[in-house]
């Protein structure tokens, strides 16, 4: 870019006691940028865009903001100079609306000094409205939704109207309709002269949103590139180190010749029309679709949690009462559920009273859990599993994204099912761990373990999967064998009989 840089960093280093989490970073942010800053955890991000919002100063380096010196001493300086961070975990007040939370601590007042609810109310409504945001302004903290509270986070920052808008994860627990809103927002900033850096997992928004790409590994950039100059496995390959292809497991041929494992026909549930399919022993049956085309009804249908109302159900052959979430279980189906910290954890435990939460429910004696059986089962799950953790006794709140998700492996593949259904099973989670959780996948269907995987990442479903069912309004639209796999083709289902006769009309 031809216009200075709003903010630029010259060999900035950072180390907490002997651990250097940056080393001689150097970058630049322009104005009416959006610079996409990418890692995998532990590798500097965080501890970067808080040196940079005013929560930790740097060792070393030097740090510009619009030409002047850059060292602010808390994040209310950082924000007095137009630098605003929205974090990935939300700070919102359960007991507060959204619009109190927005505006907290600057709420408008009456001429008595009290809060004035209306003028609040109102300013809250034209700042969601103007984000496209669908929040109203008196929903209390406590009964939003993980995407509502993002949003709220992203709202409390943009109302500040910052030169700089720091962005940590704002899409992963958002639908792919409430990430595309979060990627207008930042384009209205950048078209207004601000500039945003956007941290993301999601390689596909990286690459339609990032004007520029920053990849840190290890604490050290491995790529600073122009929109045009890389692509996916270009940042794949600066994150881990190798290329995409490395990223999946191989799949194994003569799969359509193992027995049918699992099987649903004419299944029907609250939002699902009949559906019917079946998984092989060491299959992967994928389901893709736009957002809100049946995803949710299944998964929860398949884990028992609000169970198929007709249809059947057959496990080996035959039928299988899938009606509660014990049935599940039972039966020896195990569900990964796509919101980890409200459904699969119970964040402030320790690791290992998490994993041992049902999954050792065998080895209880006269309900109790004889503690050595869970000591020495969490310490070979942690180890199967890779966590990497400071022990067991390390509660899971302080984990890694990545490193919690298989905590909830761990949990449900004690014993390993007969039917594993991933629902979403990386949101939210770094290349890395992407890639751990692929191969533990890939031995499990190596032992037999059928594999229900429903995504939104069309990468991953292309690289594991071995068979894809498009859903579109509830029913399936289409299936696709390996050999068919393109995100053109998974699209073309994906839009339905209607859409795709408007795409054939006009092409």
């Amino acid at each position: 870019m031809s216009s200075p840089p709003l903010l630029s960093l010259a060999g900035v280093s950072k180390s907490f006691g002997t651990n250097k989490v940056l080393k001689d970073v150097s970058f630049a942010v322009h104005p009416g940028e959006v610079l996409s800053l990418i890692g995998e955890n532990g590798a500097g991000k965080s501890t970067l865009m808080h040196i940079i919002a005013g929560t930790f100063a740097a060792d070393s380096g030097e740090v510009l903001f619009d030409g002047a010196s850059y060292r602010p001493s808390s994040p209310k300086a950082a924000r007095a100079r137009g630098v605003a961070l929205a974090l990935q975990e939300t700070s919102v007040l359960p007991d507060l609306t959204a619009a109190e939370n927005v505006f907290f601590g600057s709420e408008p007042r009456n001429r008595l000094g009290l809060i004035d609810q209306g003028a609040l109310h109102r300013a809250a409504a034209s700042l969601f409205d103007d984000l496209g945001f669908t929040l109203r302004p008196d929903q209390l903290g406590g009964a939003l939704s993980a995407a509502e509270r993002q949003m709220v986070e992203i709202a409390k920052a943009a109302r500040l109207e910052p030169r700089l808008l720091i962005l940590d994860e704002p899409t992963a627990s958002l639908s792919a309709h409430e990430a595309n809103l979060v990627l207008a927002v930042m384009r209205r900033l950048t078209e207004r002269g601000g500039s945003v850096i956007f941290i993301s997992h999601r390689l596909d928004e990286v690459l339609v949103a990032g004007d520029r790409a920053v990849v840190l590994k290890d604490g050290v950039l491995t790529l600073d590139a122009e929109r045009g100059t890389f692509d996916r496995d270009s940042l794949v390959k600066a994150m881990v180190g190798r290329t995409l292809v490395d990223v999946f497991p191989r799949r194994p041929s003569g799969i359509a010749a193992n027995e049918v494992r699992f099987s649903v026909d004419n299944g029907q549930a609250k939002g699902l029309k009949p559906i019917s399919f079946a998984v092989r022993m060491g299959e992967i049956v994928g389901f893709a679709g736009l957002e809100g085309q049946g995803q949710r009804p299944l998964a929860y249908a398949l884990a028992g949690v609000a169970p198929f109302k007709a249809g059947t159900v057959r496990l080996e052959g035959k039928p299988l009462d899938l009606s509660s979430p014990s049935a599940a279980i039972q039966a020896s189906i195990a569900t990964i559920p796509d919101d980890r910290k409200h459904e699969g954890l119970a964040l402030d435990l320790p690791i290992k009273m998490n994993m041992s939460l049902f999954a050792l429910s065998r080895h209880t004696r006269w309900g109790v859990l004889p503690l050595r059986a869970e000591r020495e089962f969490a310490e070979a799950a942690r180890d199967r599993f890779m966590i990497r953790s400071t022990g067991i006794n390390q509660n899971v709140r302080q984990l890694s994204g990545g490193n919690q998700q298989k905590v909830v492996f761990a949990r449900w593949l004690a014993e390993t099912p007969k039917v594993l259904v991933l629902y979403e099973p990386t949101k939210g989670v770094d290349i890395n761990a992407k890639t751990e959780i692929y191969r533990l996948v890939g031995e499990l269907t190596e032992q037999g373990v059928s594999v229900v995987l429903i995504s939104a990442d069309m990468l991953e479903l292309i690289g594991l999967c071995d068979r894809i069912n498009v859903l579109y309004e509830g029913a399936i639209s289409g299936s696709l064998d390996r050999a068919e796999f393109s995100e053109e083709e998974i699209m073309r289902l994906a839009a339905g009989p209607l859409e795709q006769g408007a795409l054939h009309a006009l092409g």
